[in-house]
């Protein structure tokens, strides 16, 4: 092979040994770069994919977050009215036991008018009711009549026979 084969090379195939040249020489008026026009080309396709792909994830989050609000918030409504009907019921409930507490007391007062004797044990579960009847009027502010004469004269009757040497009054 010979110059002129070289020259000629060269010369017929002139945009192929350009092409091959810019990827290593630089030429200051015309710059031309295949790969790096390549590489450009396809970072800014990625970047406007991700950019795309960010917002959609961007879209469904706030989608997500706003359910999740609204699902809070119907669990927030609904714990608050199960809240309501519970403290229904516990107020029911101390209602009647109020209620019972207070028939106890009227009718171990009334077995004592009618002679029944009774043990120690049940004048102590008697004062401890009379007890938790007055903690559950105070809650509920409500007024207190009959029961604290029944508690005197059971009182009264417990201290008249508590020297008793017999467990039965």
């Amino acid at each position: 092979m010979t110059w002129d084969d070289v020259w000629k090379f060269l010369v017929d195939n002139i945009f192929a040994v350009i092409c091959f040249i810019s990827l290593f020489v630089e030429i200051i008026p015309i710059k031309f770069d295949p790969i790096s026009a390549l590489l450009r080309w396809l970072n800014k396709s990625v970047r406007e994919e991700i950019k795309d792909m960010r917002e959609e994830v961007m879209q469904n989050i706030d989608s997500v977050k706003e359910e999740l609000r609204q699902d809070i918030s119907v669990l927030q409504e609904k714990q608050e009215a199960q809240d309501d009907r519970i403290a229904e019921l516990v107020k029911s409930n101390e209602m009647a036991e109020i209620s019972r507490i207070r028939w106890e007391i009227i009718e171990f007062s009334n077995s004592i008018d009618n002679g029944q004797v009774h043990i120690r044990d049940e004048y102590r579960h008697i004062k401890d009711e009379n007890r938790r009847y007055h903690d559950l009027i105070e809650k509920y502010d409500l007024n207190n009549g009959v029961i604290d004469e029944e508690m005197d004269k059971i009182n009264k009757h417990y201290d008249q026979n508590k020297d008793n040497a017999s467990i039965y009054f």
